[in-house]
């Protein structure tokens, strides 16, 4: 990895120039680069690392904030510089480094050139859960939408699957996103019993996508049945997480018959 360091102003006195003014700071930075560019060739693929030497945390933190890199890439750009990201690191680059150059005394402001890797964040994967028409047992909605973001994010820990839309167990509260019926004057309400409170989530994890998992309430042997790929497996284990695919359907039956069936779907952006 080629790193390249090249001083861009010195002021004198105790901070840097580019803290009184940062579009100054931007106008040297253009400055500095358009002396090195035929040293680095582009700067596509590459990231741009500012050093600041401050005495303060506070006169850094003027410069690191999201809207400031953007404005620089902007500006950058606009010069012909059109690096990948900009990085502010407060101090200065180690004195041991044979990449570096250093011009004066009393720098307080570097550069540093380095071959970027973005890691991209994974693209937003949605589906859907239907429920199957002609069933006994149905949620209160025909269609769910299922979005990776809503759990990555962290907004929730997954898509809950249940009877009622907010339960209590043990002091333990949950939120049930596709959900049946619980009203207790319900005239099927014996009907809805095959669907537990805590039955089942479908999560989401990067390497694998949605996943469906049976909770405790769930995990009964012969009440929940996953069609997997064409393969049935009974899910009566809350350890085990199956990958879902499209077109699998997730079955709830009690010891009779089947009560209701839920399709998983796979949304094409």
């Amino acid at each position: 990895m080629s790193k390249i360091f090249s001083n861009i102003f010195k002021k004198e006195g105790g901070k840097p120039a580019g803290l009184d003014n940062r579009e100054s700071l931007v106008n040297n930075i253009c400055s500095t680069l358009t002396g090195i560019m035929e040293e680095l060739s582009t700067a596509k693929g590459r990231q741009l690392i500012v050093w600041l030497d401050c005495e303060k945390q506070i006169e850094f933190d003027q410069y690191d904030s999201d809207n400031y890199r953007d404005l620089m890439l902007s500006t950058l750009a606009q010069k012909g510089f059109e690096f990948e990201q900009v990085t502010f690191k407060m101090g200065k680059p180690a004195e041991d480094n044979h990449n570096f150059f250093m011009i004066g005394d009393n720098n307080l402001e570097y550069l540093e050139v380095e071959e970027c890797t973005i890691v991209k964040a994974p693209a937003v994967k949605k589906a859907r859960i239907v429920a199957m028409d002609g069933c006994v047992v149905a949620p209160l909605k025909k269609k769910y939408l299922l979005s990776s973001e809503e759990i990555t994010s962290g907004r929730i820990p997954a898509y809950n699957i249940g009877r009622g839309r907010f339960v209590q167990k043990n002091n333990v509260f949950r939120e049930n996103h596709i959900f049946f019926d619980d009203d207790p004057v319900s005239p099927l309400r014996e009907e809805y019993r095959c669907v537990s409170r805590n039955h089942a989530h479908i999560g989401f994890e990067n390497t694998t996508g949605f996943f469906f998992q049976v909770d405790e309430g769930g995990a009964f042997p012969g009440k929940t049945l996953l069609i997997n790929g064409g393969k049935t497996i009974r899910c009566e284990s809350v350890n085990a997480k199956f990958p879902l695919q499209n077109g699998d359907k997730i079955i709830v039956k009690d010891s009779l018959a089947i009560k209701t069936i839920l399709v998983y779907k796979d949304i094409n952006e």
